[in-house]
């Protein structure tokens, strides 16, 4: 590609990223959340290993000794409620630990009060600095406030590994800018369950938050490894949605396959956002996951905006 051509398609880029974001869109990062939100449903998947569903994002309450271990914590205007029914499935147990998978909002709901209660909160080291500090997200156009001091991760990790809680040992696994760049699995051996927080979502297209570090290329690796790492018997807790198979997460990895594909050659052959959109790369998975604008307008930008950082630092101009 030459001088004059790549400097067309970085115009357009902005032009298309401008546009989409002062068109306030202003796509919320989960399901929105109704004032009145649904009563939770939880599954039970093991002797002491609970999820609730709730109504924009999932979490997982595991029996770790004298308390608890909360991964992900829901959005705050239902953070009481399941917090009480945590509570009413484990006898009263205090949640001792609380382990964000990633910074959004509707994950970490229930920072503050674990962290009120004395709870350890748990991430990665990226999360940790979303948390820390005030967000302003370019193609939302929306700006997130530090959360207080209490509601802060206070044990933190750089790479996969072991994390120890109680008499809990859990498989932490770094999905490095799949959809955020500190989103965390969390493997239950013994269990056979596999949260995988917002990389996967199973009621509708996920979140490609190219702003705070995802893009098409580290999804793609991450479901790589999600399948590595489950087998045909595992329990899939997705970020959202319901819970699934192994055979569902192959399948999930096989239709962004097909997918981002598609949404590349669009960029390879210069597309603007819109052409790119009319050409409907999702066509024949929208009846299951739903409206696919949001993901396609994002992974689109997250893979310019991924090849536009690598460029820059391959010449020392780090933008």
């Amino acid at each position: 590609m030459t001088a004059v051509a790549r400097a067309r398609d970085r115009r357009r880029f902005l032009r298309d990223l401008s546009a989409f974001t002062c068109a306030a869109i202003a796509f919320p990062y989960g399901r929105l959340v109704r004032a009145a939100p649904p009563a939770l449903k939880t599954v039970r998947l093991g002797r002491g290993l609970v999820a609730v569903l709730g109504p924009d994002s999932n979490a997982v309450a595991a029996d770790a000794g004298d308390g608890m271990l909360l991964v992900d914590g829901g959005d705050a205007a239902w953070s009481a409620d399941l917090l009480q029914t945590v509570e009413r499935e484990f006898a009263a147990k205090p949640i001792v630990a609380l382990l964000d998978t990633h910074w959004h909002p509707e994950h970490t709901g229930s920072n503050a009060a674990v962290g009120a209660k004395g709870g350890e909160i748990i991430a990665h080291e990226n999360t940790a600095g979303w948390l820390g500090t005030e967000v302003w997200v370019r193609w939302s156009d929306k700006r997130y406030p530090a959360l207080p001091k209490v509601a802060q991760p206070t044990r933190t990790f750089y790479d996969s590994g072991v994390q120890r809680v109680g008499n809990r040992e859990i498989d932490c696994v770094y999905l490095p800018k799949s959809h955020t760049d500190g989103d965390v699995a969390v493997f239950f051996r013994e269990e056979n369950v596999l949260v995988t927080g917002g990389t996967i979502s199973n009621d509708g297209w996920p979140t490609l938050d190219w702003w705070t570090g995802g893009w098409t290329g580290g999804l793609l690796d991450a479901l790589d490894t999600l399948v590595k790492v489950a087998n045909k018997d595992t329990t899939i807790v997705p970020g959202n949605g319901p819970v699934m198979s192994f055979a569902d997460l192959e399948a999930q990895r096989e239709m962004f396959g097909v997918v981002i594909d598609r949404i590349h050659k669009g960029l390879r052959g210069a597309l603007s956002t819109e052409e790119l959109l009319a050409t409907k790369p999702t066509a024949e998975y929208d009846a299951q996951m739903g409206d696919s604008t949001q993901f396609v307008t994002l992974a689109f930008h997250s893979t310019w905006r991924h090849l536009r950082d690598s460029y820059d630092t391959r010449l020392g101009n780090i933008a």
